[in-house]
């Protein structure tokens, strides 16, 4: 999320610059939706840490 965060400071540091059609074309396209899929991503992420520390345990 710290990456997600760094990215946010700097595309608003950006749209001072680039104020265009294309520069909100590219905010709801791939900055908005950003947070909502790497918490996604994230919740996966530890659900298969979960079942391979399982996995892990059950060969052992």
């Amino acid at each position: 999320m710290k990456a997600v965060r760094d990215l946010n400071i700097t595309w608003q540091q950006t749209r001072n610059f680039w104020m265009d059609s294309k520069a909100s074309e590219f905010q709801d396209k791939y900055i908005t939706p950003l947070p909502d899929a790497v918490n996604s991503a994230s919740s996966i992420i530890e659900d298969l840490d979960k079942i391979l520390t399982k996995i892990r345990r059950d060969c052992e």
